[in-house]
């Protein structure tokens, strides 16, 4: 290509990146003000038209997916129609760009906390099996843990996820998901990140963030927080668990965990230990020597 073609060219890339970022400023203060007054509805068919508008804009599909999922946990309204408005916020939202990620993975937990919500071991109803089929063609992915999925999956480990609907359970859900996704990141002395490394505290203050529960980074001012100390036994997902020595004026704490699972003859942890981060059960170091350790269960106020 000759030389004053590529000139031409670059100029004309240059001098449009300004002009695709004013559209998307405008448009994200339309919507954004729409939005945050509650006009849902009117948000929605703004996005709609302005998506059609600008076509290589994002910021529409990402308000058209927003309204869906503020829909979507309106209970005053049908179950058909707010699994209508979580399909449309799930459609949108893989649209997105790699800079909504985390928006468009909340979207994604919706759609399964959704099937998980549905799901009834004895029968399985068509409503769920539809969700099923649209979260694999969205996704391309199936989810494992459901029984005619995987046979092999007891549903008492499906049911410790069930969610009666309730603010703390959805927040138990996100956390315990979102905890998962730390399996085998590695130990690191005061690390808080897994980009560096977690250690015990570390583990349990970044991953309750997620949820916007801020925690200190110390295993003993975590366990000295406002909350109710239960026994193991009194546990749920999600839960914090201290481990070490009691005093007798008080507690010294050695280590932090969550408690990832409770089923009838089971319970899991998931916590940061030097092997990094894993998930515990039977034949581990949680069986064989933490659990022995355990000084109380911890339910902070907003999962209560």
């Amino acid at each position: 290509m000759h030389i004053k073609h590529i000139v031409i060219l670059l100029f004309v890339f240059l001098i449009n990146i300004p002009l695709l970022a004013q559209p998307n400023a405008k448009i994200e203060k339309k919507l954004s003000n729409l939005f945050q007054k509650g006009k849902y509805e009117k948000c929605y068919k703004k996005a709609v038209k302005l998506n059609k508008k600008y076509p290589k804009s994002f910021v529409p599909e990402y308000y058209i997916s927003k309204v869906g999922i503020h829909n979507y946990s309106n209970h005053d309204i049908s179950e058909n129609k707010r699994y209508s408005n979580l399909k449309s916020a799930v459609r949108y939202s893989v649209k997105l760009p790699e800079t909504y990620d985390d928006w468009k993975l909340r979207i994604q937990d919706s759609l399964v906390a959704h099937i998980y919500s549905i799901y009834d071991s004895t029968k399985v109803s068509r409503s769920c099996k539809n969700a099923l089929k649209f979260y694999s063609r969205t996704y391309k992915d199936t989810l494992d843990f459901i029984v005619f999925h995987s046979p092999q999956t007891q549903p008492n480990e499906i049911l410790t996820y069930s969610l009666s609907g309730s603010k703390s359970d959805s927040l138990r859900w996100e956390l315990i998901k979102f905890a998962e996704k730390q399996d085998g990141i590695r130990y690191s002395y005061a690390g808080e990140k897994p980009e560096t490394g977690f250690d015990c505290s570390g583990f349990t203050k970044y991953v309750y963030e997620h949820i916007g529960i801020e925690l200190p980074h110390n295993a003993q001012k975590q366990s000295e927080l406002e909350g109710k100390n239960i026994t193991l036994a009194e546990a749920r997902a999600g839960d914090l668990v201290f481990f070490g020595s009691q005093g007798e004026n008080r507690h010294y704490t050695q280590h932090a965990g969550i408690i990832h699972s409770v089923n009838s003859d089971e319970i899991k942890v998931i916590h940061c230990v030097t092997g990094g981060v894993s998930i515990d059960g039977k034949q581990s170091s949680w069986e064989l020597y933490w659990k022995e350790k355990v000084l109380f269960v911890k339910t902070l106020p907003l999962l209560n």
